[in-house]
């Protein structure tokens, strides 16, 4: 099913959407040339249920377009475990 998309950037933990989604693609970059990114988001609020994890290496970007569907997210989504900075490209 096609459907519009959004792109929500975070440089923080926190929430990116609150209500039920899919995750289409995620763009992960390092904040510097001496650490890696990573991230972790969540199915639901910031006790929720590991759904994807990236990472990046120091100085470098990670991007991802997910096929079809991509990865639903019944609950919101919510990013943890952040280092650098994501936008994350979802169903809106």
């Amino acid at each position: 099913m096609k459907s519009d998309v959004k792109a929500v950037r975070r440089t923080t933990d926190g929430a990116v959407f609150a209500g039920r989604t899919r995750l289409r693609g995620i763009i992960l970059g390092a904040p510097n040339t001496t650490t890696a990114a990573t991230v972790t988001l969540l199915n639901g609020g910031a006790s929720g249920t590991n759904y994807f994890q990236a990472d990046a290496p120091a100085g470098d970007v990670f991007a991802y377009n997910l096929a079809e569907d991509g990865i639903l997210f019944e609950d919101g989504m919510n990013v943890t475990s952040l280092t650098g900075t994501v936008t994350v490209i979802l169903d809106k």
